[in-house]
This record gives structure tokens, C-alpha cells and sequence, in this order.
């Protein structure tokens, strides 16, 4: 038998280390494969086939990793972190069942009886298996209550099967220690205080580390100075049909070329539903940049070797964002935009893009971001109605006669003060309906339940099943008044709502997700659907109820209100966000001027 040390093994592991810390995981694999070659039958090595497996399973090499991770357990049977990532490896092949009967056999030490608990619970979840997943949450909880992460992940769990309270007691944490743990997205929909998403957003990327990643690798200000352009790079994940690139798919097209060179810096996952959009974006841009399938710190050495000046983040702290790379600085100006409607509290973005009917002053210290505004419109809409036939009235399950109020949203957006509200309004309105989303049959059974419990019947309640964007959008000119919620309101179902010509129903609060409904119907000169409160709210929503004629009166507004809106006028939008960014950069450009200006003189 070749006796080769454990200290030799222990080196190889931390050269393997340092190779993946320095962006090489190319080289780790080849060191990792040789030394296993060289020394097959050491008691040691199933701790480099460990490593080797962990490596592929980082470089995307998931069948391989299987493989590695069998070869660990067979060697080491009761080496627990073994099953949980052998699991992991089969979950990212798409072999989810696989992955629970792996974790399920596994005897475990309680942290790793913890971790498999949560990697069960986040695969229930993944799968719409929505109540399962919450039981198996909570038992890890109870066993190990300091889990900032999985106290996150099991409110937002609640909001989206609306478990009212979403926040309780009952979870085995205090409510205070369940507002301090929550995520970013979910701070939005539970706090309409601007402050509270700016802590949520901080103890995220503390959490994850991203609020101490070392030196940046660009410096504030400090531009390439022989660009004959100003290099511009848009970090996403959504290059794909996805709200954010419905908006902004004819900025990347139309942005200025004698101005400015476009590059898509790509973190796009699901690549490859809707390609339609997809090819759309990666032919409007002059470069694109892959980076899904790199670390956080190659990708942003990526961003800077690209020599980008001004970074615009439209992830934020969304689903597939990549906060980590964006706390690297790799570029000298970083925006945020779009994607995330508040402050994503990180030192390294400098601007948040708004307006000042969204943000106004006196909220900036909410925000670690300046603001930097737009004069007119936030976002700019294609203005093309859809040409998908519209659908009738009882093939989707609506009374032929009645009032329809509509809320066809994600159901986490909802909180039960509203929805006390809706059902209140359904009283007061004989024949009326409320159209709402079965995002899941757990949402749709609560709702039903809350509903009861107010004095509503469930025939009062109409549920939609998701359907293609085209039929959805058809679906939506059956309803008379959309409901907006609060403080989580709408954007991408906004957007589709007015170009149905639906008009919304809007209370804007503090933050800027609770505004922007408002932002939209303003823009389209419908002010009168913006209240000051919620008995106004109440109050205008029944009495388009019981004098329905109102409602048509206002639908037909709105149709000739977009052919004049600057919401749909892409041309003047994109001048605008082309002027902003210059802006932006002669600003920083003349802070970092009067400081060298300033040390000259001292000097």
C-alpha cells in the first residue's frame, strides 16, 4: 500500500483551496485527479475524493460529483456531510427524488440532521409542495432556532401560501427575531417603511458575507480614460421574458451608440424558455459577457478586464442576483436599477435610478444609494394591445353578470388587513366577484377560509391557474377595477393591467415598490385612482361597484390616454436614461477632481 502521509493530503487540500480562491477551479480538478491517480488505495483519499467532488459540483460537473461523492461513502459510510453533498449533486441533475431518499437514509449528527432537514425543505418548496416544506422548516427551527436563513425562507414560505399571521410565535422564534431575519423581497411586502428594507438588506449581505469581500477592484470615479465611448454594462438575470427586460429591452436596443458601447454582463439561469425575448436582447447589445457559471470573484475580475465604467445592476437582491459580485466594485460608477425597488444597502452602489414622486428627499436617509432621477417616467412600455382573442366571461370562470374586481398577483403580496378590506368591498357590492391568482392549493384553501370567516361565500372568490403571458394578458380584459396591493405593489402586472386598459386601483405608501402603481396611472393622467387612505380606497372601489357605467367611462380614458402618454414614448425615455447616466458620471468625474484638487493643494 502507498503510505502517503496525512499531512500530504491535508497540503493537497489547501493547494486546491487556494487555486479555486484565485478564480482557478480548472487547475484545482487537474490536481485533485492527479494526486488521486498517484495514490489510489491511501486511507486518505477519501478526503481528496471529498474535495474533488466538491470542485465539480462548483464547476457545474454534477454527474461527476455523484460519482466522487459514492466513492467517499463508499469508503466512509457514516461520513454524514458525504450524503448531504451526494444529495445536492443528484437535486442539481434534476434527481430531486433521488436526493430526499439519500438525505432520508443518512444518520446524522444534529447540525448535519439540521442541514439535511433544510435541503429537504428547500426541495418540498421548490416543488409547490408548500405545507410539507413548512413542517420539515420548522422542525429544523426548533432544533436549531438561529437560522437566519431558514427564518427567512419559512415567512416568505407563509406569504406565498398565505398563512396569516405570516410572522408567529408559533414558528419557536420570537417575532423580533423573525423581523430582523427577514429577506429583502420579503421586507418589501411586509414593511412600508423605507428604513426597515434598508436593515433587511443589510443583514442580508451580512449573512452572507458580502458586506466585507476586501479590496475593490475598481476605485470610485477613476473612468478609462481612452474610451472613445462610455462603456455601459447591465448585470442581469433575467435576459429572458421576464418583467424586467419587458421594460427595458428597447433601452439596451436604442441607448445612443455615438455615446455609448453596451454590453450584457449575463447571470441568467433559465435560459432557455422563451428564447424569443432571449435573441431579442442578445442582438440589441453590442457585447455580451457570460457569467452565470463563474464565481463571484471571476466574474467580477470578468467585469473589470471588459474595462466596463459604469456598472448597472437590474438584479439587486432579487431571485439570481449576485450581490457578491457587485460588492467588488468591478467598474468605477455601479447603479442599481429596476430590479429591486429599494435600497439594496451596499456601500459599492453608488445611485439608485428613480423619480422623485418615488423617492421623494426626505426618505434618502433609508437609503445607502443617492438617488439619481429621471425627469419624467420611471420605466417606458410598449404601448401594443394584445392580439390574443379575448376570452369569455364563463370560460373562465366568471358570473356572466356582476361586478369584477381583479387581483390576479402573486398571492405573498397580500396581507390580511387587505384582504379584510376586499371582502368588505364584495359586501357592499351585490353580484360582485374578486378574481384572484391559485399560485397553490394551500393559498387558494386559506383564502377561502379568510374569506368565510369575514362573511364571504367561496363563490365570491374566483380563482385563474397560470396560463401563457398571451392568454393571461387576453384574460385580464374581462375585469373592471384591479385591486393594488400594499406595501408590495405592482410592476410587471401593472404594465400588463394598463395595456388592457384595467384600470388600477392605488394606495401609495413610503417605499418605492408601494408607489410605483401610483407612478403608472399618474403618468397616464388617471389620478383618480390614487387615494390618500384605505377608507378612500374602500370607498372608491365600491362605488365603481354599484355605477359600473363610471368604469367604462374611465377604460375609455385610458385608451386614448396612452397614445399620449410619455409611459409609451421609448424614444424620449431612452434620451433621457442616456442623459442620466452621463450625468451621473460628470458628477462623480467632478468629486474625484475637486478631492485630488484639494490633496494637490495640501500637498
Amino acid at each position: 500500500m502507498d503510505q502517503v502521509s496525512l499531512l500530504e493530503v491535508v497540503q493537497i487540500l489547501h493547494l486546491s483551496n487556494s487555486l479555486l480562491a484565485a478564480g482557478n477551479g480548472h487547475a484545482a480538478l487537474e490536481l485533485l485527479q492527479t494526486w488521486l491517480v498517484k495514490n489510489p488505495n491511501t486511507p486518505q483519499s477519501f478526503m481528496a475524493w471529498y474535495e474533488l467532488g466538491r470542485v465539480l459540483q462548483m464547476s457545474g460537473l454534477h454527474e461527476r460529483a455523484v460519482h466522487a461523492f459514492k466513492v467517499v461513502l463508499e469508503q466512509r459510510p457514516g461520513l454524514h456531510e458525504a450524503s448531504l453533498a451526494l444529495g445536492t449533486a443528484l437535486e442539481a441533475q434534476g434527481k430531486t427524488q433521488e436526493a430526499l431518499e439519500v438525505w432520508g437514509a443518512s444518520v446524522q449528527s444534529d447540525d448535519t440532521r439540521v442541514a439535511l432537514l433544510n435541503n429537504v425543505g428547500r426541495v418540498l418548496d421548490a416543488a409547490f409542495q408548500f405545507e410539507p416544506a413548512e413542517e420539515v422548516l420548522i422542525k429544523s427551527l426548533r432544533s436549531k432556532p438561529n437560522q437566519p436563513e431558514v427564518i427567512s425562507t419559512l415567512v416568505h414560505l407563509r406569504a406565498r401560501m398565505c398563512r396569516w399571521p405570516v410572522i408567529t410565535p408559533e414558528l419557536g422564534v420570537s417575532v423580533e427575531v423573525q423581523q430582523e431575519c427577514l429577506g429583502p423581497l420579503t421586507a418589501l411586502s411586509e414593511f412600508d417603511d423605507p428604513a426597515q428594507v434598508f436593515k433587511a438588506s443589510r443583514n442580508f449581505l451580512k449573512q452572507k458575507g458580502f458586506d466585507a469581500v476586501g479590496e475593490p477592484f475598481a476605485k470610485r470615479g477613476e473612468f478609462y480614460k481612452d474610451h472613445k465611448k462610455l462603456r455601459i454594462g447591465f448585470l442581469s438575470a433575467d435576459f429572458r421574458l421576464h418583467a424586467t427586460s419587458i421594460f427595458f429591452v428597447s433601452v439596451l436596443e436604442k441607448l445612443d451608440r455615438e455615446k455609448f458601447e453596451v454590453y450584457s454582463l449575463d447571470i441568467t439561469v433559465a435560459q432557455n424558455a422563451f428564447l424569443e425575448m432571449r435573441n431579442r436582447i442578445l442582438q440589441g447589445i453590442d457585447h455580451h459577457v457570460p457569467l452565470t457559471k463563474l464565481d463571484d470573484v471571476t466574474a467580477a475580475q470578468t467585469i473589470r478586464n471588459c474595462e466596463i465604467d459604469v456598472l448597472v445592476d437590474m438584479a439587486g437582491l432579487t431571485a439570481g442576483a449576485r450581490p457578491g459580485v457587485v460588492a467588488h466594485r468591478p467598474a468605477p460608477l455601479q447603479i442599481s436599477y429596476i430590479g429591486f425597488l429599494g435600497s439594496c444597502g451596499m456601500d459599492a452602489v453608488d445611485y439608485i435610478v428613480t423619480t422623485k414622486d418615488l423617492f421623494p428627499r426626505e426618505e434618502e436617509g433609508a437609503y445607502s444609494e443617492k438617488p439619481l432621477y429621471l425627469p419624467d417616467t420611471y420605466l417606458s412600455m410598449d404601448n401594443i394591445s394584445n392580439t390574443h382573442p379575448t376570452p369569455t366571461r364563463a370560460s373562465c370562470g366568471l358570473p356572466e353578470q356582476g361586478f369584477i374586481y381583479c387581483a390576479l398577483l402573486n398571492p405573498f403580496k397580500l396581507r390580511p388587513e387587505m384582504f379584510e378590506r376586499w371582502m368588505k368591498i364584495l359586501s357592499k357590492v351585490p353580484g360582485s366577484v374578486l378574481w384572484l391568482l391559485e399560485e397553490n392549493p394551500t393559498s387558494k384553501k386559506n383564502l377561502i377560509e379568510e374569506a368565510k370567516k369575514l362573511g364571504i361565500g367561496s363563490e365570491r372568490l374566483v380563482f385563474a391557474t397560470r396560463v401563457m403571458p398571451q392568454e393571461y394578458k387576453a384574460r385580464l380584459q374581462l375585469a373592471d377595477l384591479f385591486l393594488d396591493t400594499s406595501p408590495y405593489g405592482n410592476g410587471a402586472t401593472a404594465h400588463d393591467a394598463l395595456l388592457a386598459n384595467l384600470p388600477m386601483l392605488t394606495k401609495p405608501g413610503r417605499t418605492m415598490m408601494s408607489r410605483l402603481t401610483a407612478h403608472m396611472m399618474s403618468k397616464l393622467g388617471m389620478e383618480n385612482f390614487i387615494v390618500k387612505d384605505w377608507k378612500a380606497y374602500e370607498k372608491l372601489a365600491i362605488d365603481f361597484g354599484l355605477y359600473p357605467k363610471r368604469i367604462v367611462a374611465e377604460k375609455e380614458r385610458m385608451q386614448v390616454a396612452r397614445n399620449s402618454s410619455q409611459l409609451f414614448n421609448h424614444s424620449k425615455f431612452v434620451k433621457e436614461f442616456g442623459e442620466m447616466l452621463l450625468q451621473a458620471v460628470a458628477e462623480v468625474k467632478n468629486k474625484a477632481a475637486t478631492v485630488e484638487f484639494k490633496s494637490n493643494k495640501a500637498g
